[in-house]
């Protein structure tokens, strides 16, 4: 049941369904041993059920790697027992549950963490079910687990005869790890929830999809019957080894389709409907956009993901219909890179590393492992880092002021952060909001707010937001401009490895302890081992060589994209077109002297600057990925210019690719343009081209190939949008909804008002 809602996984259900001997027979390879997270969350568990002995009544089995005995289970579900909670008592009833009925199966123990027993004002039993989880938070896997679990609850009362004098409680209880705790310590945190919808959906599980998956044949290749789809999920599965075979390198265009990166679970589930089960029947359907039965989702990244199934069939790096990134910029002079590790057990830092690249050569790193989970460690960590991260910053800011100073700007520098994973930036994020009670991390947030310049200080239209988005995750980068020969993921080992074949410099290789199957960054395994001191888990000394092997592949892949931008560019077709201005910090905050609210507004600015760089990714996609993707109108003709009051009112017919669009007049603020980069993706120009839907009237209604669109008179007039007029083909205009964030703009207004009036 767990399985099925955390993996939704239908070959992973059905092989937990078979017996050992069924599994041989295949063979299925099985890896049996225990993984450190089980371990971790058995060890959580057995401190908190001894903490609550202690501070309630608890009936126990008498060997603490047992369960509740018969006896004691069902004296305790009658009321025979006084003890308020019961623990690792086993539900299972002695004959087959209702809701197995039919199916030819049966269960196996179901031993739930704890059963609470409350007596009601009307001398009624009520029965909580409770499930310990070493967790920061309870997944929807987790509470269908305890629904589970009332329902076998619900058939053991019955056979025992005492539903007349007993209810199960409506809500259920998951006690995780507390928000200000560790995964080391006894203290619990519950998460209570309504059981309803969680019932709904394993009784619809019960009764539709169980049967039909205990139906399907086992066995090998083909013969097996079972849907399988490998993602990053899979790594922690005890049958990723057999699974994994279906992609191996040596299968080439035979491999599963799968193997593909960026195919989900229902992409595959309609491409297998249409009969694309290999990587070689994909890298061929050049109709796939198309075709009937694909799904809005797969439609709309049919190119990129028959891009990089061409490439992993033919073992080659080839580029994407993307002709050039507006998330690197196309010079950098100092390269900032930085690398975290997140553990997700005790939502802390594990590992975190920085290096500072000029001329090639790397003058400056440091590698931070906290040694304990405390926030304490981890703030010690951050204030390291980013320290030399901001030391760099300002030495950075000192050299181009006096640059500057003197008249001598082209000796100034350009200066960029980087990562790798996306996800890296966000557990930074996540981990900076974890310490702003502490100075030292309030200081380096406002020196991180310093890098994007609120627009009412900067004067000049190319110094505004976008042109000073200070950091980039660089395989998002790889992804948008390359399809690549790697399996399922776009990890920094496949992709360094791959991009070295082409050029680039120390791939990432990382020794058998680090090693992952579809991610780079540090296994919970390590994360684990370290923190519980284990025998045989990786010293600090072995992490911080891994996390600079990584920094030192993230290095060789940023040069690696210039070397290509450099040969593009020469030929006229730049690569990365980030616009940006030599690095200075922006003097809005002063950190040193840093008061609450500058805290409070630094935090609504990066995120303002955060949703303004997403909807510039998504900008800078092609005309047909945003049409595909509902967020604009493209190729729209124009037929015809009328007054409109004092503005000007623009017919256009909507070709039919693009007559199903989110874009309505309920938009504020919409962009009109012929598509050109120069347009879409400069903010300060978004003013000059901007225009809304006017809502249709009930005669346009019977014409939804039509879209009237309201120009006002100053934008008509003014002279990028009469350039427009003159250049555009007829059928050439775009409509596209850019970043509009009224918020931002009153939050940060009150937030200065309030400043002012604790200055007086």
């Amino acid at each position: 049941m767990k399985s099925w809602f955390q993996y939704r996984c239908e070959r992973k259900v059905r092989y937990e369904l078979s017996t050992d001997a069924e599994l041989a027979a295949v063979p299925v390879v099985k890896d049996v041993r225990e993984a450190r997270w089980a371990t971790l969350g058995n060890q959580f568990e057995e401190r908190v059920v001894a903490r609550l002995a202690s501070e309630a009544s608890v009936l126990r089995p008498a060997n603490p790697n047992e369960s509740l005995s018969e006896r004691l289970t069902l004296a305790f579900l009658r009321g025979e027992r006084s003890e308020t909670y019961a623990a690792q008592i086993n539900l299972k009833p002695g004959r087959i549950p209702r809701f197995l009925e039919g199916t030819g199966l049966n269960l196996n123990r179901n031993i739930a963490d704890l059963l609470r027993r409350d007596v009601l004002p009307d001398g009624r039993v009520r029965f909580t079910v409770i499930d310990v989880k070493a967790t920061r938070r309870a997944t929807l896997f987790h509470k269908s687990q305890v629904a589970f679990y009332v329902r076998v609850l619900e058939e053991r009362l019955a056979e025992i005869g005492v539903t007349g004098r007993v209810v199960l409680d409506r809500e259920g209880e998951v006690w995780r790890i507390p928000d200000d705790g560790t995964a080391d310590g006894d203290r619990w945190q519950a998460e209570v929830f309504h059981l309803r919808p969680y019932l709904r959906q394993v009784d619809e599980f019960c009764a539709q999809m169980l049967p039909k998956i205990a139906e399907k044949r086992i066995g090998i290749g083909r013969s097996d019957q079972t849907f399988h789809h490998l993602y990053f999920k899979c790594e922690q599965c005890a049958f990723l080894d057999h699974c994994v075979q279906t992609i191996e390198p040596s299968l080439g265009g035979a491999r599963d389709v799968s193997a593909v990166p960026g195919v989900s679970h229902e992409a595959k589930r309609a491409l297998t409907r249409m009969g694309i089960d290999t990587v070689g029947a994909l890298a061929t359907a050049h109709g796939l956009a198309k075709a009937p039965g694909a799904g809005w989702s797969l439609t709309r990244n049919a190119p990129r993901l028959i891009a990089r199934a061409k490439a992993l069939s033919d073992g080659e790096v080839l580029r994407t219909e993307d002709e050039h990134s507006f998330l690197m910029p196309p010079r950098t002079d100092v390269k900032l890179l930085l690398s975290l590790d997140y553990d997700p057990i005790d939502d802390r830092i594990a590992a975190l590393g920085y290096r500072r690249v000029e001329a090639g050569a790397a003058p400056g790193e440091v590698v931070r492992i906290p040694a304990t989970a405390s926030l304490r460690d981890e703030a010690d960590a951050l204030v390291d880092v980013l320290g030399r991260l901001i030391a760099d910053l300002t030495e950075i800011d000192r050299v181009n002021r006096d640059a500057l100073d003197r008249g001598d700007e082209a000796s100034m520098l350009y200066a960029h952060i980087f990562f790798y994973e996306p996800s890296e930036a966000m557990s930074l994020e996540k981990a900076v909001g974890r310490h702003l009670q502490d100075p030292r991390i309030r200081t380096g947030l406002l020196h991180l707010v310093r890098l994007f310049p609120p627009e009412d200080v900067v004067p000049e239209p190319e110094f505004k937001g976008a042109h000073h988005l200070p950091a980039t995750a660089v395989r998002s980068v790889v992804e948008q401009l390359y399809a690549l020969p790697v399996a399922v993921a776009y990890d920094l080992k496949q992709v360094s490895q791959a991009l070295a074949v082409k050029g680039a410099q120390t791939p990432y290789i990382p020794v058998t302890a680090f090693e992952r199957p579809f991610s780079s960054l540090l296994s919970i395994d390590v994360i684990r081992g370290l923190r519980e001191a284990a025998t045989n888990a990786p010293s600090i000394g072995a992490i911080t060589h891994d996390v600079g092997a990584r920094l030192d592949a993230l290095q060789g892949v940023i040069g690696w994209l210039y070397a290509e931008h450099d040969r593009s560019a020469a030929e006229g077709r730049p690569l990365l077109r980030l616009s940006k201005r030599p690095f200075i910090f922006h003097e809005t905050f002063d950190p040193l002297d840093a008061a609450d609210l500058d805290v409070l507004l630094a935090c609504e600015l990066l995120e303002n600057r955060a949703k303004l760089l997403e909807t510039l990714v998504g900008l800078a996609q092609p005309a047909s990925r945003r049409r595909d993707a509902g967020r604009c109108m493209a190729g729209l003709e124009l037929m015809r210019t009328t007054p409109f009051g004092q503005d000007k009112l623009m017919v256009f017919r909507i070709p039919p690719v693009s007559q199903e669009t989110d874009l309505g007049p309920n938009d504020f603020k919409l962009i009109l343009t012929d598509d050109a980069p120069d347009h879409r993706l400069d903010v300060s120009s978004w003013p000059l081209v901007e225009a809304r839907i006017l809502a249709p009237s009930e005669t346009d209604l019977a014409f939804p190939y039509i879209v009237k669109v309201v120009v006002r008179r100053h934008v008509y007039e003014g002279a990028v949008f009469q350039d427009l007029l003159r250049t555009t083909p007829m059928n050439g205009w775009h409509l596209d909804r850019p970043f509009f964030d009224v918020n931002t703009i009153k939050s940060e207004r009150f937030l200065r008002h309030l400043a002012a009036g604790q200055a007086a």
